[in-house]
């Protein structure tokens, strides 16, 4: 690179009756090229001295000097603060609009600046989408993240002689959707910059079910609805309705069908946030005497009543009802709970004594597997329970929360590809929302 560095009040004269490089001083640089063309002797021998070149080559020299100096623009380094120096953007501002949600729940984010902004922006992208490929996978487990909990990156471009001078946070301002800053860095030198920052009003939205059939076997199905955490199953008869939840896309309503009839449903999608979106209707399901008599003779809830002891007269709240034969139930296959109302758990969480337990599509209780609910994997210890606070046979440990973080053993992974076992793959999101919305539905 050339630099010509030019002290404050120095002029290149070009007069024929004068030197031509009179009163140019140079600095302590090693540029033998132009002192090259200047003189026919070097001219960079210390700071600030001054060393007159001969007339007679200096001559002949003009025409070269000038093409070294328009050569030399391009590369010189040019001094903030000097009079081609950018001017300096201290300030961002930027709006966030949510226009919508993608099949997967993640927002569709419209960003805009001040038409008066010496600046524009791009589209707003995840930040793990600029990551290295060396950090994309390390082979560790790590706790899957919501929308909300995401980063975001946006980048700004400078108009053309300004120039970024900002990485604070009180230098940036964010509006709209809960936008709160992460960090910023200068790219470019200065004429890009990188914006990270966290969405934290998002709605936690799913899609829809497209639709749902009843099956001959008294068990109904229907299309999973993307980002849908459980289903809210509505079963009506004669004007009356109850509520049922699964994680899954089937259910058995056999144990709740005791009575002929005709029975209909209504499967509603739910987030985690409670978002419902549109539900979809299996039509009507007929059950005849016969039907209503085999499946009350399988499922059908036994009950004694008995007076209280503290009771005075037989009115009103004086007695009790005792369902005798709910709760665990084992039978050759394994081990399933069965509710207060006849129906047993299937595909969910529910939590037992202050232990978490998991239960397949078919009512059965999960034991000794690895199984992944939504993004996050969980291990079901040989009694059903699930791990917490502790190792797991396959090298990762389990949180507080019961998820998997870490990286399996080499050991396991070799075994488990030879044996052919994989994990459980099931939807959703874990024992905290199961019981969430438990306690929403009993409000």
């Amino acid at each position: 690179m050339l630099l010509l560095v030019l002290l404050p009040g120095t002029v290149i004269h070009q007069d024929k009756n004068r030197t031509p490089c009179k009163n140019i001083f140079f600095k302590k640089i090693r540029f033998s090229a132009i002192s090259s063309i200047l003189c026919s002797e070097p001219i960079m021998k210390g700071g600030g001295e001054r060393f007159p070149c001969k007339k007679n080559t200096m001559k002949h020299r003009k025409t070269a000097l000038i093409a070294a100096m328009l050569a030399a623009v391009g590369t010189t380094a040019i001094a903030p603060g000097s009079a081609f120096a950018a001017e300096k953007i201290s300030r961002v501002s930027v709006d966030f609009k949510i226009e919508g949600y993608d099949e997967y729940g993640y927002p569709e984010i419209e960003a805009k600046v001040s038409p008066s902004a010496h600046y524009s922006c791009g589209t707003v992208d995840l930040e793990s989408e600029y990551m290295d490929e060396d950090d994309e996978d390390d082979g560790k487990t790590k706790k899957a993240k919501t929308a909300a909990e995401e980063n975001y990156v946006l980048e700004f471009s400078a108009e053309d002689g300004y120039a970024f001078y900002l990485t604070k946070k009180d230098q940036v301002k964010l509006n709209g959707a809960g936008a709160q800053y992460v960090k910023a860095s200068r790219l470019d030198n200065g004429t890009t910059l990188r914006l990270v920052f966290q969405l934290t009003q998002l709605e936690d939205v799913c899609g829809p079910v497209d639709s749902a059939v009843w099956n001959s076997d008294g068990t109904a199905s229907w299309t999973p609805a993307y980002n849908a955490v459980r289903y809210k199953l509505t079963l009506s008869r004669n004007g009356s309705s109850r509520i049922y939840y699964t994680g899954g896309t089937t259910y058995d309503f056999k144990p709740v069908m005791l009575k002929e009839g005709d029975y209909s449903l209504k499967v509603s999608p739910l987030s985690r946030s409670g978002y419902r979106a549109e539900y979809a209707e299996a039509g009507v399901f007929s059950v005849s005497k016969e039907m209503a008599r085999s499946y009350e003779e399988q499922y059908a809830v036994e009950t004694e009543t008995r007076k209280l002891d503290d009771a005075a007269d037989s009115g009103p709240g004086s007695v009790e009802v005792i369902r005798k034969n709910i709760g665990w139930k084992q039978d050759e296959t394994g081990w399933w709970y069965q509710n207060e109302d006849g129906s047993y758990i299937q595909y969910d969480w529910t939590q037992l004594n202050g232990d978490w337990y998991f239960f397949g599509s078919d009512g059965y209780m999960v034991t000794d597997q690895v199984i992944r609910w939504g993004n996050d994997s969980y291990y079901m210890a040989a009694d059903g329970k699930m791990a917490v606070n502790q190792a797991v046979p396959d090298g990762r440990k389990a949180g507080a929360d019961g998820i998997l973080t870490g990286k399996m053993s080499s050991e396991y992974m070799e075994q488990a590809v030879e044996n052919g076992e994989a994990e459980e793959d099931y939807s959703n999101y874990g024992p905290g929302v199961a019981q969430k919305q438990k306690d929403a539905a009993k409000k």
